[in-house]
Order: structure tokens, then C-alpha cells, then sequence
């Protein structure tokens, strides 16, 4: 945010000072065009700011819902082991309590430790594939009906995985970020130009405007960016289900 801040400030500072010579010129004619690009130059930058709020959003409600989607997968295929044939139920439910734990801490390293994130992607990778190989002994042991439920379950849960790395690494592209500040930066500008050209300082336009718009930047970086701010997901459904499958 200190960035945005200095470079909106900057620019308004520096729209302020071109529009003071400007207002010493008194040339009419160009000071009654700053209005209307004024004008034009906010109107996209609120479009900006709403269309990057809406995206943030949605890639948020959609972690938010892959958690739960999780927690149910997992949940679910917990519950069926006890459908395996002897010698299955027990070391399948233990490696679900650790593909919770793993799962977990992937989730709270993906913005802030990329290596332990992987570490803890390729270790569920691992834990899948034991789990795997658990279902297919079972089936060849006992190839019944409630056997392929726990296999349908633990093939949503492999999916499920794999969808939720995708929305959680689903972030708004840098150039939409460059095009966001690279607008606000010019309808500081023009704000404090025209606010210059009528020969008086606004602090309005030279301070609380630039401050405005980066909060309203910082706080759509936050919801986009989850573990990094003040806006996270909850990650309750997987605590509760940890809670669960530990009794």
C-alpha cells in the first residue's frame, strides 16, 4: 500500500505544480478541456476499480467455497473406510488425519513459503497414492458395491485436490494491476492539474483522493491475496474436520 501511496501522491503533486503554470498562462481554452477529461479519466478508473473488486470477490467466494468442498470430500471418504475389508479401515483413516494436517499447512504456505508449499504438495501427492493403492487391494480383495462407493469417494477427493490448488493460485494478472495504478496515477494527475489551473491547492485533490483510491487498492489486493492481509478465508470446515477424525 506505501507504495501506491507515494506514487498517487507524486503524481498528484506533480499535476498540481503543471496546473499552477498553467494557471498563470490564463489560457481558458485549455482549462475548460481539463474538466472533461477529468471526468473521463475518474469514470474508467471507477470502472477499473469495480471490475478488479468483482474479480477479487469471486476468486475469494470460490476458495472459500473449495474449503468446504474439501473437508466434505475428506470427510466422506473417512467415513467409508470403514467399508473396506479387514486390514484396510485403520492405516486408510490414518493417512487421511495426516492428508488433513498436510493439506493445511499447504494451504497456509501457498502465499508466503512457495518450497514448503510444494513440499507439502508433493507429500500429499504421496499420501493420495497410498491411499490409492489401499483401494485398489481392496477392490481385488472384495469387489462389492460398498468397496467402489470408497473408491468414487476417494476419486472426488483426488480431484478435489487438485481443483482447489487451481483456485487458490487463481489471482488477478499483474497487468491488471499496472493498468489499475496506472489510471489512478493519471486521474490524480488530472484532478490536481485542474485544481492547479484554477490557481488554488485542493486538499482534496492533492491528498484525500490519492489516499482514497490507495485503500480501496489495498483492500481489493487483500481479499485477492487471502493469506497476506486482513481479509482471509476461513479455514474452519478443515479445522472442524480435523477435530472430528482425531476423537
Amino acid at each position: 500500500m506505501l507504495i501506491v501511496v507515494v506514487v498517487l501522491l507524486g503524481f498528484s503533486e506533480l499535476g498540481l505544480r503543471t496546473g499552477l503554470r498553467l494557471s498563470r498562462k490564463r489560457d481558458e481554452a485549455r482549462k475548460s478541456q481539463i474538466i472533461g477529461v477529468q471526468g473521463a479519466v475518474l469514470g474508467m478508473l471507477g470502472l477499473l476499480l469495480g471490475f478488479t473488486f468483482a474479480m477479487a470477490v469471486g476468486r475469494q467466494d470460490a476458495r472459500r467455497g473449495m474449503v468446504l468442498q474439501e473437508a466434505n470430500a475428506i470427510g466422506t471418504t473417512y467415513l467409508r473406510a470403514d467399508l473396506l475389508p479387514p486390514g484396510h479401515p485403520e492405516p486408510v483413516k490414518e493417512l487421511l488425519r495426516r492428508y488433513v494436517d498436510e493439506r493445511m499447512i499447504a494451504r497456509e504456505s501457498s502465499e508466503i513459503n512457495k518450497a514448503l508449499f510444494l513440499e507439502k504438495l508433493r507429500t500429499s501427492a504421496e499420501i493420495q497414492q497410498a491411499l490409492w493403492l489401499h483401494a485398489t487391494d481392496a477392490a481385488k480383495q472384495s469387489p462389492t458395491p460398498v468397496v467402489v462407493s470408497f473408491v468414487n469417494a476417494l476419486n472426488y477427493l483426488i480431484d478435489t485436490d487438485a481443483e482447489r490448488v487451481a483456485v487458490g493460485l487463481n489471482y488477478i494478472p499483474p497487468t491488471v494491476w499496472v493498468l489499475l495504478v496506472f489510471v489512478a496515477a493519471f486521474g490524480c494527475f488530472t484532478s490536481a492539474y485542474g485544481s492547479g489551473a484554477q490557481g488554488a491547492r485542493s486538499s482534496f485533490t492533492s491528498f484525500f483522493l490519492p489516499l482514497l483510491i490507495s485503500v480501496v487498492i489495498s483492500m481489493i489486493y487483500d481479499i485477492d491475496h487471502s493469506l497476506q492481509g486482513v481479509i482471509g478465508v476461513s479455514q474452519q470446515p478443515m479445522l472442524e474436520l480435523k477435530a472430528r477424525i482425531s476423537e
